[in-house]
């Protein structure tokens, strides 16, 4: 069968194409021998066209292998490998900084969260502890052994003892004047009580002289009197000289703020 004419169409130049491939393929991958390898050769031996792109082929590849490897700078490695610990130091510093910013986080909202738990849990105040415990031991069985059926009356008791009248109206609340009751201590000091009860609960004042109490800070302040909520109570507490004066209840504070709030200035 005749071979193609080499100057044809496109498709006879893309045959041509494909023997000059097929001697460089088996050439390259030392299949000299094959049946493929033969044809294409004879095909190319027939063929000028075919010859000519074999044998520019061939310089080119010899002449691309007799350049050898090529010899990279001497320093290019060092700045390679240079450039990439810049890298990992970089990676490793955002890594760092993104660590110890989520300590900061997490380091503050501990912190957050330990002061509103501090200005939740109530301080722990002896004073008012003590005024609760005697609240909750005298409120049921309170016996006056002074004439105080009146806040007037009860008022005029404590001017006599203490010489202040620490004594209020809360008449406004529902309470009434249970009367009063005084006391010495084991060093003989003297103590006074005051309770006033109604249909909504109960009240103690308790008096004593103390001139080194310190107000606890917070709460409220009304016409001299500090207002507290402590332990499920309400504390009332206010000195007049050296007579201290500290009450205490279930009642709202809200209630006690009413009833100071109409004292006079």
């Amino acid at each position: 069968m005749p071979e193609k004419n080499p100057t044809g169409s496109g498709a006879d130049r893309i045959d041509h194409r494909q023997y000059v491939e097929r001697c460089l393929s088996a050439d390259n991958d030392g299949d000299s021998d094959s049946a493929e390898f033969g044809a294409a050769r004879a095909h190319v031996e027939r063929c000028a066209e075919c010859k000519e792109m074999l044998a520019a082929a061939t310089k080119m590849k010899a002449e691309t292998l007799s350049l050898g490897a090529v010899r990279a700078p001497r320093d290019l490695r060092a700045r390679i490998l240079a450039a990439l610990n810049e890298v990992d130091r970089e990676a490793e510093a955002r890594e760092r900084r993104r660590i110890v910013a989520w300590i900061s986080v997490g380091t503050i909202a501990a912190c957050l969260v330990a002061i509103v738990f501090m200005q939740l849990r109530p301080v722990s105040n002896p004073t008012f502890d003590a005024a609760i415990a005697t609240f909750n031991k005298m409120e049921p069985n309170f016996t006056p052994n002074v004439p105080s059926n009146s806040p007037d009356q009860l008022a005029a008791a404590f001017i006599y003892q203490f010489g202040v009248p620490m004594a209020w109206d809360f008449s406004l609340l529902g309470l009434s004047t249970v009367g009063g009751r005084f006391e010495h201590n084991s060093d003989g000091a003297p103590v006074g009580y005051s309770l006033y009860k109604g249909d909504r609960g109960a009240l103690l004042c308790i008096v004593y002289r103390d001139e080194a109490f310190n107000f606890p800070r917070g709460g409220e302040l009304v016409k001299g009197i500090h207002l507290y909520r402590y332990k499920g109570y309400s504390i009332a507490a206010t000195r007049r000289y050296a007579v201290f004066a500290i009450l205490v209840t279930k009642l709202p504070a809200s209630d006690l703020s009413q009833v100071f709030a109409q004292l006079p200035g």
